[in-house]
């Protein structure tokens, strides 16, 4: 074997051990789902909307958001994602706001753009997609804080169909299938538990538990 021969297989050796390297090593954890749209994105949609609600108030924040969702439908289609995402970073961006304001109107409205986006997700990326568990679970997280941090049967078939939607997608051992697996689990426990004073301990415990994020 000459020098030239020598060199070209040393080479293919050190490609080969490059590749079986690359293969072998193990993939790290997946993106969850719920992170595909960061806060700042989120925020970024929607910005001229939630200014106009701060600024103006409720009503006048709606009819901006209107006329850029009318917008967006006519140039993306009524079925895409970038509609869908836009329905929930309204509802995201408004339930936040109204969380810290106490304003129930804005969460309740909030509530019912997360509950809009839902069945754009499933057109958008079909029924059996995680997409539209995160959309199903963030609906019913809103539903659930403004009844009172009360299992409702709306809330709870949501959560039941995102639960059913994670483990046929994800895996029982996913991170987001137990994520709502314990959201579900958490709720329905809450849901015949006696209602505590607003001003009691007992109260204040349960609105601790219920503020830790998915």
């Amino acid at each position: 074997m000459n020098l030239q021969t020598k060199i070209f297989v040393a080479a293919l050796l050190v490609v080969l051990l490059a590749v079986t390297v690359w293969v072998a090593w193990p993939a790290g954890p997946p993106p969850e789902t719920k992170d595909r749209l960061s806060p700042e994105a989120i925020e970024q949609m929607v910005e001229r909307p939630m200014a106009a609600v701060r600024k103006q108030g409720l009503p006048s924040g709606i009819a901006v958001f209107e006329r850029q969702l009318t917008l967006d439908r006519s140039q993306y289609g009524s079925g895409s994602v970038r509609v869908a995402d836009l329905l929930t970073a309204f509802g995201v961006e408004l339930y936040t706001e109204g969380s810290a304001t106490e304003n129930e109107a804005e969460m309740r409205t909030a509530r019912d753009y997360l509950r809009d986006a839902i069945p754009v997700y499933r057109k958008a990326f079909g029924p059996g997609s995680p997409e539209v568990a995160v959309a199903l679970h963030s609906f019913a997280d809103a539903d659930i804080a403004i009844h009172d941090n009360r299992l409702t049967p709306e809330a709870e078939a949501a959560l039941v169909e995102a639960l059913r939607i994670r483990r046929a997608a994800l895996g029982p051992d996913n991170r987001e299938t137990q994520a709502t697996e314990a959201r579900l689990a958490h709720a329905r426990a809450r849901k015949d538990a006696p209602r505590w004073p607003a001003s009691s301990a007992g109260r204040a415990l349960e609105e601790a538990e219920d503020a830790v994020p998915e």
